[in-house]
C-alpha cells in the first residue's frame, strides 16, 4: 500500500471529520422538517408567480399578440 503525503493525509482527515459531522447533523434534526421548509418555500414562489401573471397577463398577451407576432414574416 502507498504511503500519503503529508498534505494528503490532512485532506483526507478533514473529509473524514466533515463526514462525521455531516452525518451528527444529518440524525440529530427533526426528519423531514427540511423537505417541509422547502415545500412551503415553493408554495409561496409558485402564489407570487401566480398573482404576478394575474396582474399583468392582460397586459402580457396583448403585447404578444398585437406587437410581437406581427413582427415575424410569415
Amino acid at each position: 500500500m502507498r504511503r500519503l503525503s503529508p498534505s494528503l493525509k490532512s485532506i483526507t482527515a478533514a473529509a473524514r471529520r466533515a463526514a462525521r459531522r455531516l452525518r451528527f447533523y444529518a440524525l440529530a434534526g427533526v426528519p423531514g422538517q427540511g423537505l417541509v421548509e422547502y415545500g412551503l418555500i415553493l408554495v409561496l414562489i409558485m402564489v407570487v408567480c401566480v398573482a404576478i401573471l394575474t396582474a399583468t397577463g392582460q397586459t402580457l398577451s396583448s403585447v404578444w399578440y398585437d406587437r410581437l407576432l406581427p413582427a415575424f414574416p410569415n
